[in-house]
């Protein structure tokens, strides 16, 4: 009878134990980020918030361009986050001459405790490319390239 009593009891802690693991991660967002998925932390970079912030493993880049005029582009990144309790941060774009740099950043809590599984994620990014001139353009997201070419100015004329 007494042996039931600690094993109840030690049954009851490691639930308590286990149910207090929290891999819900709060989503982040200052208005101009697009947040949602997952991705992968850098080691060591915390912020004030407990939240460890990183760049995502892109493994893939691709370019999309919209039959419109003027015309649309985004950009398609696929690869992976590390664990079940990263996400996908913030997603910033700049532009340099005729490269766009896109990066896909993570957040994850600092202390949780999270499956070891690598988790996939695509995220699509639209590029501002409405005023540009015709000819190539390159863009990297977090370390892979692709490029793209518009066939004529991007921009509607006066007289249309």
């Amino acid at each position: 009878m007494k042996s039931d009593h600690l094993l109840i009891l030690i049954s009851i802690a490691l639930i308590i134990l286990i149910s207090g693991c929290s891999c819900q991660t709060p989503v982040v967002s200052n208005g101009s980020e697009n947040t949602s998925g997952n991705q992968t932390p850098s080691p060591g970079e915390d912020n004030e918030e407990g939240f460890m912030i990183g760049v995502a493993s892109v493994d893939n880049v691709q370019v999309l361009i919209m039959e419109s005029f003027p015309v649309q582009v985004s950009v398609e990144a696929t690869g992976y986050l590390p664990d079940g309790c990263t996400d996908i941060g913030n997603v910033t774009t700049t532009k340099d001459g005729n490269t766009f740099y896109v990066e896909i950043g993570t957040i994850r809590p600092r202390d949780a405790l999270c499956t070891q599984a690598l988790v996939p994620f695509t995220r699509s990014v639209p590029l501002d490319v409405y005023g540009l001139e015709k000819g190539v353009y390159n863009v990297d997201v977090n370390g892979k390239t692709a490029s793209f070419e518009l066939s004529a100015d991007n921009i509607l004329s006066e007289n249309s």
